[in-house]
């Protein structure tokens, strides 16, 4: 959803959003997968994130991403592996990555092939658990 009281878009961006028919504003979704299907590159252009869930989503469904180099983000994608790492803030790098994806067909191929493995490796759930029940017991002594 928009962040009016955190960061709120300018009218004309709004307008440009409502008015754009290459635009799709959907909202929130309970289901992303169908949205993800339909991608030939997933993008994450923000400049604040917790851990951005939508990045493992995209990359559990093998989509090459672009992001920017912030927290969670930064971690989730291998520069150059599974997908490209930009500035935040910096439109002319986020363009010139979907420039290179729209055009590069061989650069998006690899990028989505290591996609799903390396989430897979890396976020399986069991293996999340396991080391968070890890790092609990580290830090409530070996009580659990």
């Amino acid at each position: 959803p928009q962040e009016k009281e955190l960061d709120p878009l300018s009218p004309a961006t709004l307008s440009e959003i409502e008015s754009n028919p290459a635009i799709e504003a959907v909202g929130n979704q309970a289901d992303v997968r169908p949205w993800l299907i339909a991608a030939d590159c997933h993008v994450l252009a923000s400049y604040r994130e917790g851990f951005p869930n939508v990045v493992i989503e995209a990359g559990a469904m093998g989509l090459p991403q672009i992001v920017t180099d912030i927290n969670g983000a930064n971690e989730i994608i291998i520069n150059g592996r599974n997908g490209v790492i930009v500035p935040p803030k910096n439109a002319d790098a986020i363009h010139a990555s979907m420039s290179r994806m729209a055009t590069d067909p061989a650069f998006r191929s690899v990028l989505a092939a290591n996609a799903r493995p390396l989430i897979a490796s890396r976020y399986e759930q069991s293996y999340v658990r396991r080391c968070l029940k890890e790092y609990y017991k580290e830090i409530l002594n070996d009580r659990i």
